[in-house]
């Protein structure tokens, strides 16, 4: 799923929250929500794999309702544990070898899911998309282009909706690699690991 649909699912769960409970419940946050996920896949494959829905009241229809209400694991002779990525806490490989759906070394936003030893800290999923890509691909002008947009929406007050989770993992993104000299020069920090793309011109 994407950031743009856990943001609107967040908004809808909200609702019935301050349905049942009030006004004055605490929202969830869209990231709350996904990493409420990441802990709640790999139990409901353990259980298709095993083939367990018992609950702890001994009973299955619960657990049989909820593990059948999206495929979460491929079909094929030879089952095996789940992998949920560690980055984005989405599963790894959920469709069958080759699947544009599994995970190839990094995330769905471009970015390598494991740090390597000394490398730059990986900035916060999941970024806008066409900045990163494969992993080791940086792209200078999509980047502008992107401080450009949340410029123009959060100062002035620009037309359109904003998606609220790559906003936020894009700002700290700017704030952890942002340095601010006194002759009023911005410079943003590149990553050591990412390689500029090289259709970027050099003026």
């Amino acid at each position: 799923m994407t950031s743009r649909r856990w943001v609107l699912a967040t908004e809808e769960y909200n609702l019935h929250l301050m349905k049942k409970k009030g006004e004055s419940v605490v929202r969830k946050n869209p990231q709350a929500l996904l990493h409420a996920l990441g802990n709640i896949e790999p139990k409901l494959m353990n259980k298709i794999i095993k083939d367990d829905y018992t609950s702890k009241k001994n009973n299955k229809s619960f657990w049989c309702q909820h593990c059948s209400v999206v495929l979460l694991v491929k079909k094929e002779p030879k089952k095996r544990q789940p992998q949920t990525c560690s980055r984005c806490q989405t599963i790894m490989y959920p469709g069958a070898e080759n699947s544009p759906l599994n995970h190839k070394g990094y995330c769905a936003d471009g970015i390598k899911q494991v740090l390597k030893d000394g490398g730059d800290e990986l900035p916060p999923w999941p970024q806008p998309r066409g900045i990163f890509s494969e992993g080791h691909i940086f792209y200078p002008h999509t980047f502008l282009s992107a401080v450009q947009c949340i410029y123009k929406h959060v100062f002035m007050h620009g037309p359109g909706d904003m998606d609220m989770l790559e906003t936020e993992a894009f700002a700290k993104l700017l704030v952890s690699r942002t340095e601010v000299h006194d002759d009023g020069a911005v410079l943003f920090q590149l990553f050591k690991d990412f390689m500029v793309d090289p259709s970027t011109p050099c003026e």
